[in-house]
Protein backbone atom coordinates (compact mmCIF):
# COMPACT_ATOMS: atom_id res chain seq x y z
CA UNK A 1 0.00 0.00 0.00
CA UNK A 2 1.21 3.35 -1.14
CA UNK A 3 0.93 6.40 1.12
CA UNK A 4 -2.33 7.40 -0.35
CA UNK A 5 -2.83 11.45 -1.54
CA UNK A 6 -6.05 12.00 0.47
CA UNK A 7 -5.45 11.59 4.57
CA UNK A 8 -7.95 9.32 5.77
CA UNK A 9 -7.85 9.22 9.49
CA UNK A 10 -10.95 6.98 9.87
CA UNK A 11 -8.89 4.47 8.14
CA UNK A 12 -5.93 5.21 10.34
CA UNK A 13 -8.38 4.93 13.39
CA UNK A 14 -9.25 1.59 12.85
CA UNK A 15 -5.88 0.00 11.89
CA UNK A 16 -4.94 1.49 15.06
CA UNK A 17 -8.04 -0.32 16.52
CA UNK A 18 -6.76 -3.44 14.51
CA UNK A 19 -2.89 -3.66 16.04
CA UNK A 20 -4.50 -3.38 19.52
CA UNK A 21 -6.48 -6.27 19.33
CA UNK A 22 -3.46 -8.30 17.96
CA UNK A 23 -1.32 -6.93 20.84
CA UNK A 24 -3.89 -7.64 23.54
CA UNK A 25 -4.16 -11.45 22.17
CA UNK A 26 -0.41 -11.87 23.10
CA UNK A 27 1.46 -13.40 25.67
CA UNK A 28 4.83 -12.21 25.37
CA UNK A 29 6.02 -9.11 23.33
CA UNK A 30 9.22 -7.85 22.40
CA UNK A 31 9.59 -3.97 21.51
CA UNK A 32 12.20 -2.78 19.45
CA UNK A 33 12.49 0.78 19.87
CA UNK A 34 14.87 3.92 17.53
CA UNK A 35 17.25 5.70 20.35
CA UNK A 36 15.89 9.05 20.29
CA UNK A 37 13.81 10.75 22.04
CA UNK A 38 10.48 10.04 19.53
CA UNK A 39 11.48 6.32 20.08
CA UNK A 40 12.08 6.28 23.87
CA UNK A 41 8.75 8.11 24.26
CA UNK A 42 7.33 5.49 21.90
CA UNK A 43 8.89 2.67 23.61
CA UNK A 44 7.56 4.16 27.00
CA UNK A 45 3.66 4.15 25.75
CA UNK A 46 4.06 1.10 24.38
CA UNK A 47 5.41 -1.44 27.51
CA UNK A 48 3.26 0.87 29.78
CA UNK A 49 -0.24 -0.08 27.83
CA UNK A 50 1.64 -3.58 27.87
CA UNK A 51 2.07 -3.45 31.58
CA UNK A 52 -1.26 -2.25 32.49
CA UNK A 53 -3.08 -5.37 30.59
CA UNK A 54 -0.70 -7.64 32.54
CA UNK A 55 1.33 -8.64 28.86
CA UNK A 56 4.86 -9.86 29.91
CA UNK A 57 7.00 -7.78 27.30
CA UNK A 58 10.54 -6.59 27.05
CA UNK A 59 12.53 -3.54 25.46
CA UNK A 60 15.55 -3.15 23.02
CA UNK A 61 16.66 -0.19 21.93
CA UNK A 62 18.65 0.10 18.89
CA UNK A 63 20.27 2.87 16.81
CA UNK A 64 19.21 1.15 13.12
CA UNK A 65 17.42 -2.14 11.68
CA UNK A 66 20.68 -3.67 10.12
CA UNK A 67 20.86 -7.20 8.65
CA UNK A 68 21.75 -8.30 12.22
CA UNK A 69 19.35 -6.80 14.23
CA UNK A 70 16.46 -7.96 11.83
CA UNK A 71 17.76 -10.96 11.73
CA UNK A 72 17.19 -11.22 15.82
CA UNK A 73 13.76 -9.61 15.02
CA UNK A 74 12.70 -12.67 12.50
CA UNK A 75 14.02 -14.74 14.76
CA UNK A 76 12.27 -13.50 17.89
CA UNK A 77 10.66 -16.29 20.01
CA UNK A 78 7.74 -13.80 21.20
CA UNK A 79 4.89 -14.04 19.92
CA UNK A 80 4.82 -10.55 18.57
CA UNK A 81 7.39 -7.75 18.16
CA UNK A 82 6.57 -4.26 18.52
CA UNK A 83 8.52 -2.08 16.10
CA UNK A 84 8.39 1.01 17.63
CA UNK A 85 9.51 4.52 15.37
CA UNK A 86 10.92 2.20 13.11
CA UNK A 87 10.52 -0.34 10.84
CA UNK A 88 8.56 0.95 8.28
CA UNK A 89 11.36 1.16 5.89
CA UNK A 90 12.44 -2.16 5.77
CA UNK A 91 9.18 -3.98 6.31
CA UNK A 92 9.26 -6.70 3.34
CA UNK A 93 12.30 -8.07 5.18
CA UNK A 94 10.92 -8.73 8.34
CA UNK A 95 9.82 -12.33 8.32
CA UNK A 96 9.08 -12.90 12.08
CA UNK A 97 5.19 -14.28 12.33
CA UNK A 98 3.77 -11.31 13.97
CA UNK A 99 5.67 -8.52 13.62
CA UNK A 100 4.03 -4.89 14.55
CA UNK A 101 4.90 -1.47 13.15
CA UNK A 102 3.94 1.63 14.74
CA UNK A 103 6.55 4.39 12.72
CA UNK A 104 6.13 7.64 10.70
CA UNK A 105 9.02 7.26 8.29
CA UNK A 106 8.46 7.32 5.02
CA UNK A 107 7.72 3.20 4.20
CA UNK A 108 9.40 1.24 1.34
CA UNK A 109 8.53 1.98 -2.24
CA UNK A 110 5.38 -0.42 -2.85
CA UNK A 111 4.65 -1.77 0.41
CA UNK A 112 1.46 -3.57 0.08
CA UNK A 113 1.39 -3.86 -3.24
CA UNK A 114 2.51 -7.22 -3.66
CA UNK A 115 0.81 -9.58 -5.97
CA UNK A 116 1.52 -12.57 -4.24
CA UNK A 117 -0.60 -11.35 -1.36
CA UNK A 118 -3.92 -13.07 -0.86
CA UNK A 119 -6.90 -10.93 0.57
CA UNK A 120 -6.48 -12.40 4.25
CA UNK A 121 -2.65 -12.14 4.50
CA UNK A 122 -2.81 -8.07 2.22
CA UNK A 123 -5.59 -7.69 5.63
CA UNK A 124 -3.38 -9.48 7.91
CA UNK A 125 -0.20 -7.07 7.14
CA UNK A 126 -2.77 -3.29 7.11
CA UNK A 127 -3.51 -4.51 10.62
CA UNK A 128 0.23 -4.41 11.20
CA UNK A 129 1.83 -1.58 9.83
CA UNK A 130 0.28 1.28 11.36
CA UNK A 131 2.20 4.10 9.47
CA UNK A 132 0.47 7.76 8.62
CA UNK A 133 2.12 8.28 5.14
CA UNK A 134 0.49 4.52 3.89
CA UNK A 135 -3.14 7.29 4.92
CA UNK A 136 -2.52 9.71 3.15
CA UNK A 137 -1.21 11.76 6.43
CA UNK A 138 2.14 13.28 7.08
CA UNK A 139 4.41 11.70 9.06
CA UNK A 140 7.40 14.35 9.24
CA UNK A 141 4.41 16.83 10.61
CA UNK A 142 1.13 15.26 11.53
CA UNK A 143 2.23 12.69 14.04
CA UNK A 144 5.45 11.20 15.16
CA UNK A 145 6.34 7.23 16.22
CA UNK A 146 5.76 7.93 19.90
CA UNK A 147 2.16 9.55 18.45
CA UNK A 148 1.18 6.61 16.16
CA UNK A 149 2.29 3.95 19.00
CA UNK A 150 0.36 6.19 21.10
CA UNK A 151 -2.98 5.90 19.05
CA UNK A 152 -2.61 1.53 19.75
CA UNK A 153 -2.45 2.12 23.21
CA UNK A 154 -5.22 4.27 23.41
CA UNK A 155 -7.29 1.42 21.46
CA UNK A 156 -6.01 -0.98 24.04
CA UNK A 157 -7.56 0.75 26.96
CA UNK A 158 -9.21 4.46 27.59
CA UNK A 159 -6.85 4.74 30.86
CA UNK A 160 -3.97 5.19 28.11
CA UNK A 161 -4.86 8.82 27.29
CA UNK A 162 -2.65 9.96 30.23
CA UNK A 163 -0.10 8.86 27.89
CA UNK A 164 -0.91 11.15 25.52
CA UNK A 165 1.75 13.80 27.31
CA UNK A 166 4.70 11.45 26.04
CA UNK A 167 3.43 11.69 22.91
CA UNK A 168 3.81 15.28 22.60
CA UNK A 169 6.98 15.27 23.65
CA UNK A 170 8.34 12.60 21.27
CA UNK A 171 6.36 14.98 18.25
CA UNK A 172 8.53 17.56 19.88
CA UNK A 173 11.50 15.90 19.96
CA UNK A 174 11.19 15.01 16.04
CA UNK A 175 11.27 18.78 15.38
CA UNK A 176 7.16 18.53 14.31
CA UNK A 177 6.21 21.53 16.07
CA UNK A 178 9.06 23.60 13.80
CA UNK A 179 7.69 23.99 10.81
CA UNK A 180 4.84 26.41 11.65
CA UNK A 181 5.85 26.65 15.20
CA UNK A 182 3.15 24.58 16.32
CA UNK A 183 2.04 21.28 16.76
CA UNK A 184 -0.74 20.40 13.66
CA UNK A 185 -2.66 17.57 12.45
CA UNK A 186 -3.46 14.66 14.69
CA UNK A 187 -0.70 15.67 17.24
CA UNK A 188 -3.00 18.36 17.47
CA UNK A 189 -5.78 16.34 18.49
CA UNK A 190 -3.49 13.87 21.01
CA UNK A 191 -2.49 17.51 22.51
CA UNK A 192 -6.34 18.43 23.27
CA UNK A 193 -6.39 15.23 24.93
CA UNK A 194 -3.71 15.90 26.94
CA UNK A 195 -5.40 19.43 28.17
CA UNK A 196 -8.14 17.77 28.90
CA UNK A 197 -6.86 15.38 31.65
CA UNK A 198 -4.69 18.89 32.64
CA UNK A 199 -1.70 17.10 32.44
CA UNK A 200 -0.42 19.80 29.87
CA UNK A 201 -0.90 23.05 28.72
CA UNK A 202 0.33 25.06 25.42
CA UNK A 203 0.81 28.64 25.86
CA UNK A 204 2.16 31.45 23.58
CA UNK A 205 5.69 32.15 24.43
CA UNK A 206 9.71 33.09 23.08
CA UNK A 207 10.13 29.46 20.99
CA UNK A 208 14.12 29.66 22.04
CA UNK A 209 14.86 26.63 23.65
CA UNK A 210 16.29 27.22 27.44
CA UNK A 211 13.46 28.93 28.98
CA UNK A 212 13.18 26.94 32.21
CA UNK A 213 16.99 25.95 32.35
CA UNK A 214 19.10 28.64 30.81
CA UNK A 215 20.20 31.70 32.22
CA UNK A 216 18.48 34.65 29.84
CA UNK A 217 22.27 35.36 28.35
CA UNK A 218 23.22 32.06 27.44
CA UNK A 219 19.56 31.11 26.24
CA UNK A 220 20.04 33.83 23.26
CA UNK A 221 23.71 32.87 22.60
CA UNK A 222 22.56 29.69 21.86
CA UNK A 223 19.99 30.25 19.90
CA UNK A 224 19.41 28.67 16.14
CA UNK A 225 15.88 28.98 15.53
CA UNK A 226 15.75 31.64 14.75
CA UNK A 227 19.48 32.54 14.00
CA UNK A 228 19.95 35.96 16.12
CA UNK A 229 22.61 37.46 14.02
CA UNK A 230 25.24 39.24 15.74
CA UNK A 231 23.86 37.53 19.37
CA UNK A 232 24.52 33.84 18.09
CA UNK A 233 27.64 32.38 20.08
CA UNK A 234 28.11 35.97 21.31
CA UNK A 235 28.14 35.61 24.85
CA UNK A 236 29.19 39.47 25.56
CA UNK A 237 27.05 40.58 22.57
CA UNK A 238 24.02 38.94 24.38
CA UNK A 239 24.66 40.47 27.44
CA UNK A 240 25.12 43.85 26.36
CA UNK A 241 22.07 43.23 24.56
CA UNK A 242 20.08 42.65 27.89
CA UNK A 243 21.94 44.84 30.08
CA UNK A 244 20.62 48.17 27.04
CA UNK A 245 17.11 46.63 27.61
CA UNK A 246 17.51 46.91 31.44
CA UNK A 247 17.41 43.02 32.14
CA UNK A 248 18.97 41.92 35.62
CA UNK A 249 21.25 39.11 34.42
CA UNK A 250 20.77 37.89 38.21
CA UNK A 251 18.27 38.05 41.03
CA UNK A 252 20.34 37.83 44.21
CA UNK A 253 23.16 35.23 43.11
CA UNK A 254 20.98 33.26 40.70
CA UNK A 255 20.82 33.48 37.41
CA UNK A 256 17.66 34.52 35.73
CA UNK A 257 16.19 32.36 33.30
CA UNK A 258 13.52 33.39 31.06
CA UNK A 259 10.47 32.07 33.10
CA UNK A 260 11.63 33.96 35.77
CA UNK A 261 10.89 37.41 33.93
CA UNK A 262 7.81 39.26 34.60
CA UNK A 263 5.98 39.53 31.46
CA UNK A 264 6.81 43.33 31.49
CA UNK A 265 10.40 41.99 30.68
CA UNK A 266 9.65 39.49 28.21
CA UNK A 267 7.68 41.49 25.89
CA UNK A 268 10.33 44.01 26.31
CA UNK A 269 13.00 41.52 24.80
CA UNK A 270 10.93 40.13 22.46
CA UNK A 271 10.13 43.42 20.95
CA UNK A 272 13.84 44.23 20.87
CA UNK A 273 14.78 41.03 19.04
CA UNK A 274 11.97 41.68 16.27
CA UNK A 275 13.45 44.77 15.41
CA UNK A 276 16.91 43.32 15.98
CA UNK A 277 15.99 40.65 13.33
CA UNK A 278 14.46 42.90 10.72
CA UNK A 279 17.51 45.66 11.03
CA UNK A 280 19.98 42.40 10.65
CA UNK A 281 18.10 41.76 7.32
CA UNK A 282 16.97 38.12 8.58
CA UNK A 283 13.23 39.22 7.40
CA UNK A 284 9.92 38.57 8.57
CA UNK A 285 10.02 34.48 7.97
CA UNK A 286 12.68 34.71 10.96
CA UNK A 287 10.50 37.21 13.06
CA UNK A 288 7.49 34.62 12.84
CA UNK A 289 10.15 31.78 14.05
CA UNK A 290 10.75 33.47 17.73
CA UNK A 291 6.95 33.29 19.20
CA UNK A 292 5.13 30.15 19.21
CA UNK A 293 3.58 27.29 20.69
CA UNK A 294 5.25 25.77 23.83
CA UNK A 295 4.61 22.50 26.03
CA UNK A 296 4.08 22.66 29.57
CA UNK A 297 4.03 19.63 31.51
CA UNK A 298 1.72 20.59 34.49
CA UNK A 299 2.62 17.50 36.73
CA UNK A 300 6.62 18.30 36.35
CA UNK A 301 8.59 21.15 38.40
CA UNK A 302 9.24 24.73 36.89
CA UNK A 303 13.14 25.70 35.80
CA UNK A 304 13.57 21.62 35.55
CA UNK A 305 14.39 19.91 32.44
CA UNK A 306 10.95 18.13 32.63
CA UNK A 307 8.81 21.34 32.93
CA UNK A 308 8.88 22.01 29.42
CA UNK A 309 8.35 19.00 26.42
CA UNK A 310 11.43 20.77 24.15
CA UNK A 311 13.96 20.21 27.19
CA UNK A 312 12.26 17.29 27.97
CA UNK A 313 12.83 15.81 24.75
CA UNK A 314 16.61 16.80 24.85
CA UNK A 315 16.81 15.06 27.96
CA UNK A 316 15.84 11.60 26.34
CA UNK A 317 17.61 12.08 23.19
CA UNK A 318 20.78 12.48 25.81
CA UNK A 319 20.23 9.34 27.29
CA UNK A 320 19.26 7.44 24.05
CA UNK A 321 22.19 8.51 22.12
CA UNK A 322 25.02 7.34 24.75
CA UNK A 323 23.20 3.89 24.86
CA UNK A 324 21.01 4.30 27.75
CA UNK A 325 17.74 4.37 26.35
CA UNK A 326 16.24 2.62 29.68
CA UNK A 327 17.11 5.18 31.77
CA UNK A 328 15.16 7.77 29.46
CA UNK A 329 12.53 5.16 29.89
CA UNK A 330 12.27 4.78 33.14
CA UNK A 331 12.12 8.87 33.43
CA UNK A 332 8.96 8.75 30.83
CA UNK A 333 7.31 6.22 33.29
CA UNK A 334 7.96 8.26 36.64
CA UNK A 335 11.33 7.63 37.81
CA UNK A 336 12.46 10.85 39.67
CA UNK A 337 15.22 9.86 41.43
CA UNK A 338 18.25 7.67 40.17
CA UNK A 339 16.88 7.42 36.90
CA UNK A 340 16.54 11.73 36.34
CA UNK A 341 19.84 12.22 38.08
CA UNK A 342 21.39 9.88 35.67
CA UNK A 343 19.76 11.60 32.81
CA UNK A 344 20.68 14.85 33.85
CA UNK A 345 24.60 13.54 34.00
CA UNK A 346 23.83 12.17 30.85
CA UNK A 347 22.64 15.66 29.51
CA UNK A 348 25.93 17.63 30.36
CA UNK A 349 28.14 15.13 29.01
CA UNK A 350 25.97 15.17 25.44
CA UNK A 351 26.36 19.10 25.58
CA UNK A 352 29.79 18.89 26.26
CA UNK A 353 30.08 16.39 23.50
CA UNK A 354 27.78 18.49 21.18
CA UNK A 355 30.58 21.76 21.62
CA UNK A 356 33.47 19.27 21.08
CA UNK A 357 32.10 17.95 18.07
CA UNK A 358 31.37 21.63 16.97
CA UNK A 359 34.89 22.79 17.24
CA UNK A 360 35.42 19.27 15.00
CA UNK A 361 33.26 20.64 12.33
CA UNK A 362 35.22 24.23 12.19
CA UNK A 363 38.69 22.64 12.29
CA UNK A 364 37.72 20.45 9.51
CA UNK A 365 35.63 22.34 7.73
CA UNK A 366 32.88 22.23 5.25
CA UNK A 367 32.74 21.49 1.75
CA UNK A 368 30.22 22.76 -0.77
CA UNK A 369 29.67 20.52 -3.47
CA UNK A 370 27.62 21.73 -6.71
CA UNK A 371 23.54 21.05 -4.22
CA UNK A 372 24.82 19.68 -1.38
CA UNK A 373 27.81 20.45 1.44
CA UNK A 374 29.03 17.85 3.49
CA UNK A 375 31.67 17.22 6.65
CA UNK A 376 33.59 14.40 8.10
CA UNK A 377 33.42 13.83 11.50
CA UNK A 378 35.71 10.74 11.31
CA UNK A 379 35.98 9.19 14.97
CA UNK A 380 36.44 12.61 16.70
CA UNK A 381 32.19 12.71 16.33
CA UNK A 382 30.37 9.88 17.73
CA UNK A 383 28.14 8.35 15.18
CA UNK A 384 25.05 8.83 17.56
CA UNK A 385 25.57 12.74 17.57
CA UNK A 386 26.26 13.27 13.91
CA UNK A 387 23.22 14.19 12.73
CA UNK A 388 22.36 16.97 15.72
CA UNK A 389 25.64 18.16 14.69
CA UNK A 390 24.82 18.41 11.04
CA UNK A 391 21.43 20.29 12.32
CA UNK A 392 23.60 22.70 14.24
CA UNK A 393 26.08 23.33 12.01
CA UNK A 394 23.25 24.02 9.41
CA UNK A 395 21.09 26.56 11.93
CA UNK A 396 24.54 28.00 12.74
CA UNK A 397 24.38 30.95 10.46
CA UNK A 398 28.09 30.16 9.59
CA UNK A 399 27.52 27.96 6.30
CA UNK A 400 24.93 27.98 3.35
CA UNK A 401 21.34 27.48 4.26
CA UNK A 402 20.17 27.27 0.88
CA UNK A 403 21.56 22.90 0.20
CA UNK A 404 21.54 20.61 2.01
CA UNK A 405 24.09 19.74 4.48
CA UNK A 406 25.49 15.79 4.83
CA UNK A 407 27.44 14.63 7.88
CA UNK A 408 29.88 11.36 8.20
CA UNK A 409 30.85 9.80 11.46
CA UNK A 410 32.93 6.04 11.43
CA UNK A 411 30.53 3.84 13.15
CA UNK A 412 31.27 0.07 14.06
CA UNK A 413 32.92 -2.23 11.63
CA UNK A 414 34.43 -0.18 8.65
CA UNK A 415 30.98 1.60 8.71
CA UNK A 416 29.69 4.91 7.94
CA UNK A 417 26.70 6.79 9.60
CA UNK A 418 25.72 9.69 6.95
CA UNK A 419 23.13 12.18 8.40
CA UNK A 420 21.55 14.91 5.96
CA UNK A 421 19.68 17.65 7.20
CA UNK A 422 17.87 20.39 5.13
CA UNK A 423 15.54 23.59 5.69
CA UNK A 424 11.51 23.62 5.20
CA UNK A 425 11.96 26.62 2.08
CA UNK A 426 13.95 23.24 0.50
CA UNK A 427 11.59 21.15 1.30
CA UNK A 428 8.96 23.38 -0.01
CA UNK A 429 10.74 23.77 -3.42
CA UNK A 430 11.10 19.72 -4.30
CA UNK A 431 13.46 18.58 -1.74
CA UNK A 432 12.53 14.90 -0.54
CA UNK A 433 15.91 14.16 1.97
CA UNK A 434 14.40 10.61 3.06
CA UNK A 435 14.05 9.57 -0.88
CA UNK A 436 17.20 11.37 -1.96
CA UNK A 437 19.27 9.25 1.35
CA UNK A 438 17.50 6.37 0.60
CA UNK A 439 18.25 5.78 -3.14
CA UNK A 440 22.14 7.34 -2.43
CA UNK A 441 22.70 4.69 -0.36
CA UNK A 442 21.30 1.91 -1.90
CA UNK A 443 22.98 2.70 -4.63
CA UNK A 444 26.28 2.40 -2.83
CA UNK A 445 25.18 -0.66 -1.37
CA UNK A 446 23.91 0.88 2.12
CA UNK A 447 20.83 1.44 3.64
CA UNK A 448 18.59 4.61 4.64
CA UNK A 449 16.08 6.64 5.06
CA UNK A 450 13.96 9.27 7.37
CA UNK A 451 12.09 12.03 6.45
CA UNK A 452 11.71 14.64 3.86
CA UNK A 453 13.92 17.42 5.60
CA UNK A 454 16.38 14.84 7.49
CA UNK A 455 17.39 11.29 7.01
CA UNK A 456 20.54 9.04 7.70
CA UNK A 457 21.65 6.15 6.36
CA UNK A 458 24.76 3.54 6.97
CA UNK A 459 27.25 2.66 4.07
CA UNK A 460 30.71 1.36 3.60
CA UNK A 461 33.41 3.43 4.68
CA UNK A 462 35.53 4.56 1.49
CA UNK A 463 31.68 4.92 -0.31
CA UNK A 464 31.60 8.39 0.80
CA UNK A 465 32.39 10.60 -2.01
CA UNK A 466 30.23 8.09 -4.15
CA UNK A 467 26.99 8.60 -1.46
CA UNK A 468 27.73 12.46 -2.38
CA UNK A 469 27.69 12.06 -6.10
CA UNK A 470 24.38 9.87 -6.42
CA UNK A 471 22.59 12.53 -3.75
CA UNK A 472 23.28 15.52 -5.69
CA UNK A 473 22.49 13.67 -8.72
CA UNK A 474 19.33 12.92 -6.81
CA UNK A 475 18.71 16.13 -5.19
CA UNK A 476 19.61 18.06 -8.46
CA UNK A 477 16.86 15.97 -10.45
CA UNK A 478 14.19 16.30 -7.29
CA UNK A 479 14.68 20.58 -7.43
CA UNK A 480 14.86 20.17 -11.16
CA UNK A 481 10.94 18.55 -11.93
CA UNK A 482 9.60 20.78 -9.44
CA UNK A 483 10.75 23.90 -11.15
CA UNK A 484 9.34 21.90 -14.32
CA UNK A 485 5.76 21.79 -12.93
Amino acid sequence: MTPSRTMDIEGFTNAAKDLAEILLDAARVSIVAHIDADGICGASIASTALEREGIEHSVRFVKRLDETEIARINGDPADVVWLVDMGSGVYSRISHPCACVTDHHLPEAGVGQSKTRGRVNLLSFLQKHLNPHLFGIDGSLHISGAGTTYMVAREMAEKNKDLAPLAIIGAVGDLQDSAVCRLMGINKQILEEAEKQEKMTSIKDIRIFGRETRPVSKMLQYSTDPILPQLTNDAASCERFLARLNIPLVDGEMWRSWVDLVFEEKRKIASALCHHLLDSGSGHWAVKRLIGDVYILKDERPKTALHDAKEFSTLLNACGRYGEGYIGMKICKGDRETALQMGIRLLQNHRGNLADAIAVVKEVGVTRGRIVQYFHGRDEILDSIVGIVAGMVLGSGEVAMDIPIVAFAYSEENKVKVSARATRELVRKGLDLAEAVKRASEKVGGIGGGHNIAAGATIDSGKEMQFIEEIERIIEEQLSLRLNE
